[in-house]
C-alpha cells in the first residue's frame, strides 16, 4: 500500500536525521574546548596585542614589565602555560573547528536534510521539536509535538525514533 511506501520513507528520515544529530552532539562535546576558546579569540588577540591582562574565558593573560620598559605576556589556557605564539596557533586552530561545526550542525544544515523527502510536516515536526530529539543521542524517548501532521508523518517518526533507539541503543 502507498502510505506504507511513504510511512517507511518517513522513518528512514528520522533514522538519517537522528544519526546525524547526534553525531553533531558528539561532536561538540568533543571539542568543547575548541568552541570555548573560539567565543574569546578576538578578544584574546587583542589583549595580547595591547599588553592588556584579563580572564577571558579559558585564557588568562598576565603581563610583567621587564628591564627598559619592556614586557612580557604570560599566557595561561586551560591553566597550563603556553607560549603567546602557541595560544595564538591554538586559537587559530579552535575557531577552525568551531566554524566547521557551527555550520555543518547548525540546526539550519541538519533540517535541511529532511528537505529531499518533500513532505513539509515532517519539516515542521522536526523543527518544532529539534532539541526534544537531541534526547535520542542520550538513549532517550523523546516526547515528540506533531501538531497537525497527517497520520502518516506521525507514524513514521514514531517509527523512526522506535527503529533509531534499537540501532543505537543509549549512548551517553
Amino acid at each position: 500500500m502507498a502510505q506504507d511506501v511513504v510511512v517507511k520513507i518517513i522513518e528512514e528520515a528520522v533514522v538519517d536525521f537522528a544519526s546525524r544529530l547526534c553525531e553533531c552532539e558528539r561532536l561538540k562535546q568533543l571539542h568543547v574546548r575548541d568552541i570555548e576558546l573560539a567565543k574569546v579569540a578576538d578578544e584574546v588577540t587583542k589583549a595580547i596585542a595591547e599588553f592588556k591582562e584579563g580572564d577571558y574565558g579559558p585564557v588568562s593573560i598576565r603581563v610583567q614589565k621587564k628591564f627598559l620598559g619592556r614586557k612580557e605576556v604570560k599566557v595561561l589556557l586551560f591553566g597550563q602555560e603556553v607560549d603567546p605564539n602557541q595560544l595564538l596557533t591554538e586559537i587559530s586552530k579552535a575557531r577552525s573547528r568551531a566554524a566547521w561545526i557551527s555550520s555543518d550542525c547548525s540546526e539550519q544544515a541538519l533540517v535541511e536534510t529532511l528537505y529531499k523527502y518533500e513532505d513539509r510536516y515532517l519539516v515542521e515536526v522536526v523543527m518544532r521539536n529539534f532539541d526534544v530529539f537531541k534526547n535520542l543521542c542520550v538513549g532517550k524517548q523523546p516526547k515528540v509535538e506533531f501538531g497537525d501532521a497527517p497520520a502518516h508523518v506521525v507514524e513514521g517518526v514514531l517509527r523512526g525514533v522506535q527503529n533509531f533507539l534499537t540501532r543505537h541503543g543509549s549512548r551517553p
